[in-house]
């Protein structure tokens, strides 16, 4: 996340399909029009497999609404194959590179610019000029182009249309226990560290600051993201590459070799000695940690604010004074002051086509009507005056349709998960507008807050990865493949075993050197000056 709303977790299968292509009519006199009209209703459908990571936070049902509409209004049968999002990486990269993709594959740009070349997915830019919808949503939203290989495009991005919450990976904890322990509001990580004893002290059983893996990255990686970056330095790219786009410095550094960043790691191993961090931070699922912040087996996130709201529904139906919410922008020991956000939008996911389906202007037709005003509001709404009503040109959730979600921990997302709608559905222009009431004033409430942090410069959207030749695609394969190995080795070491960042991390250091580190870092803003 945006971002991003979420929870309630549900399982799924993936099970890859072959395709089975459909008939078009033939041809027809004038006179027989409706005849033709009734050929082209009665035609076999076209079958579609359909893959994307089911999120935690919203099962993918496979005869959602949206599966349903898709085949009554376009001809089109979805068949869903879905993946938990925690072993999605993994099937995915296998389908890859052996070339057994579904016809529809949901990626992230990394994957575009590893395997483009191969000729895996189907090149798109040919295909542009029959793609109204798509080609305005670029205009709309340019940065898509930064997507394009070798000027050509392989995916269809996840844009966001409007009504996106700003979240990011922002503090959040049990303010209630802060009240009741009559701790103060922590306004540094020093605070936070002395918040977290005391919390501690009065419940032993409790580990206050869990992390997951999520969204791609490693339980490692999101734990240590949003802290390296707040004190001053950072970690990983939205791809997972190790590097990252500093706004201060306005390039991309390669955050371990910053001294803030030895900070960073110092300041977890403090935590993880003192058994004020979960130790399953490294294996912990989206499913696990919500169910430890739900259920008060820990207090504290930094992560997707959205989340909180739905803790709160789950804590408040046992304790009505539980809340979670959020802290302030945390200022390290050095006086650095800045947070991690995501972007509004999640353009670098893509649906990609396997370049070998048999019907790619089919699929191509459908994936345009997806973008549509009226594939936008489908997708993100459901059927008006089913789902929702405009009232004043805006949409407004119909009352007895959402009261059959009302006991749900997250109705918002047990609505969507029906519908099949929102991007971590089947939405390619997503438009978040409709919420449900209760939720909505929370959401507006972090999210303002977010905004404001933006606006005054103390909080910082990820970047988007700058577009690269083919050489630098092959280079950064290359050194990718040594250094993050050796990286995912490392870094826990230093987090879990004392004594090690001071006998060890210099030599850490120039092992990051040897495998490439400061090459990926040249290759990024060389990359990043062609686009200036």
């Amino acid at each position: 996340m945006n971002k991003k709303g979420y929870l309630a977790a549900g399982c799924s299968v993936a099970l890859l399909g072959t395709i089975v292509a459909g008939c078009s009519t033939a041809g027809t006199k004038p006179e027989a029009g409706t005849k033709a009209a009734d050929d082209a209703k009665n035609a076999k459908p076209v079958t579609v497999t359909w893959m994307r990571y089911e999120h935690p936070s919203q099962p993918l049902i496979a005869n959602s609404m949206v599966v349903q509409e898709s085949l009554k209004r376009k001809n089109i049968k979805l068949e869903i194959q879905s993946t938990p999002q925690s072993n999605y990486d993994d099937k995915k990269k296998t389908l890859i590179a052996t070339n057994t993709l579904p016809d529809v594959l949901l990626v992230k740009q990394d994957d575009i610019s590893n395997f483009a070349d191969t000729g895996v997915f189907l090149d798109l830019t040919p295909y542009l000029d029959k793609m109204p919808n798509f080609k305005k949503v670029i205009a709309d939203n340019p940065e898509i182009n930064k997507n394009k290989i070798d000027g050509k495009l392989y995916g269809f991005p996840l844009a966001q249309k409007l009504g996106a919450s700003q979240s990011g990976q922002v503090p959040v904890i049990r303010v209630d226990l802060l009240k009741k322990l009559n701790i103060p509001t922590p306004t540094t990580y020093e605070e936070l560290y002395q918040a977290f004893k005391k919390l501690k002290e009065a419940y032993p059983d409790t580990f206050p600051f869990t992390s997951r893996a999520a969204n791609g990255l490693t339980g490692t990686e999101n734990l240590i993201n949003p802290i390296a970056f707040g004190m001053g330095s950072g970690y990983t790219n939205v791809s997972g590459a190790k590097i990252y786009y500093d706004p201060a410095l306005k390039q991309y550094k390669f955050g371990p070799a910053m001294p803030q960043f030895k900070d960073a790691v110092t300041y977890l191993n403090k935590l993880y000695r003192e058994k004020l961090l979960d130790p399953d931070y490294t294996t912990s699922t989206s499913q696990i940690w919500q169910e430890k912040l739900s259920s008060g087996k820990s207090l504290y996130y930094m992560d997707n604010t959205g989340f909180g709201v739905n803790f709160n529904t789950a804590l408040q139906k046992k304790d009505p004074d539980a809340q979670f919410d959020m802290l302030p922008i945390l200022a390290s020991d050095k006086g650095v002051k800045r947070g991690l956000l995501y972007q509004l939008d999640h353009l670098s996911e893509s649906y990609a086509i396997s370049a070998s389906v048999k019907n790619p202007d089919k699929i191509i037709e459908y994936i345009d009507w997806i973008y549509s005003e009226e594939g936008t509001k489908l997708f993100s709404w459901g059927i008006e005056n089913e789902h929702y009503t405009m009232v004043d040109g805006k949409p407004v959730r119909k009352e007895e349709f959402a009261n059959k979600f009302k006991d749900k921990t997250d109705p918002f997302a047990a609505i969507k998960s029906e519908l099949g709608t929102s991007y971590l559905g089947f939405a390619l222009y997503a438009d978040d507008t409709v919420d449900i009431p209760g939720q909505a004033k929370l959401m507006t409430e972090w999210t303002n807050k977010n905004l404001a942090y933006i606006k005054d410069g103390s909080a910082f959207r990820m970047a988007y990865d700058p577009a690269f030749t083919k050489e630098e695609r092959e280079k950064l394969k290359q050194l990718r493949t040594q250094l993050d190995a050796y990286l995912t080795q490392t870094m826990d070491k230093f987090i879990m075993t004392d004594g090690a960042i001071d006998k060890e991390w210099a030599a850490f250091i120039q092992q990051c050197k040897d495998k490439g580190s400061e090459e990926i870092e040249k290759i990024y803003n060389t990359a990043l000056a062609r686009v200036k």
